[in-house]
């Protein structure tokens, strides 16, 4: 479950690309703190607000700055549902 969750995480994350260090040529592996701690929130938390609120702390800590709570919700519901409910 931890390797599929990393590879969820990992790709919903980099995706999102939240302040552009992707885009602007950063490694891939840009994010591998967060996302770190975003997978133990996720194979902790019971439901989506829980991940969104461990995004948007572990964000705003690690990068000093605000990030908009719909997006971190916005991103924690796909990780929830590819993770949890496209297994069905």
């Amino acid at each position: 479950m931890r390797n599929i969750t990393i590879d969820i995480v990992t790709k919903h994350i980099n995706n999102w690309d939240s302040i552009y260090l992707l885009a602007v040529g950063a490694p891939d592996d840009e994010y591998e703190y967060e996302i770190e701690q975003i997978v133990e929130a996720v194979l902790e938390s019971k439901e989506e607000i829980e991940i969104a609120e461990a995004i948007q702390s572990i964000f705003e800590f690690s990068f000093t700055r605000g990030f908009d709570f719909d997006k971190c919700y916005t991103i924690a519901k796909s990780i929830w549902e590819e993770l949890y409910l496209d297994k069905k």
